[in-house]
């Protein structure tokens, strides 16, 4: 058995969270077909789909790690600051060359439009971001209580 497999109950908890979080996707975007059906639209077409998306996969991320069933026990944490370092780079360069590439001076061109769905994107990330750190502090706090 490999260090960071899950145990049964955290996989049956794991399988249980993720079937709430599919049902409520699957009800919210009903929700918001039928709402869209009468005529009320509270973003645009992609955007609402996206965020319902997003919102429910931010439950289900923080629900299992609520429940400790994000990752299993961990033998080696000496190489952790290296995957850290690795993937922070990673990110990194993947964001200069964004950056490089829709430049003013790039050929894809900037589409403008008159929604606001970038602005509602940004606060939702720096408050999804907020929660998971606060998370990820209560785990912890958790873990050492336990130890």
């Amino acid at each position: 058995m490999r260090s960071n497999e899950l145990d049964e109950m955290q996989i049956q908890k794991r399988n249980m969270i993720g079937n709430q979080a599919y049902m409520l996707l699957f009800y919210l975007l009903l929700i918001d077909i039928g709402l869209y059906g009468f005529g009320f639209r509270w973003l645009k077409y992609p955007m609402n789909v996206y965020v319902i998306m997003m919102g429910c996969m931010t439950y289900y991320l923080l629900r299992i790690i609520w429940n400790n069933s994000y990752v299993g026990p961990r033998k080696d944490t000496k190489t952790i600051g290296r995957k850290i370092g690795f993937v922070l780079g990673l990110s990194g360069l993947v964001a200069g060359i964004t950056i490089y590439l829709l430049g003013e001076n790039s050929l894809i061109s900037p589409i403008s439009n008159d929604d606001n769905g970038a602005m509602f994107l940004f606060i939702f990330s720096i408050v999804s971001l907020i929660v998971l750190v606060v998370v990820g502090l209560i785990s912890k706090w958790q873990t050492k209580g336990d130890e």
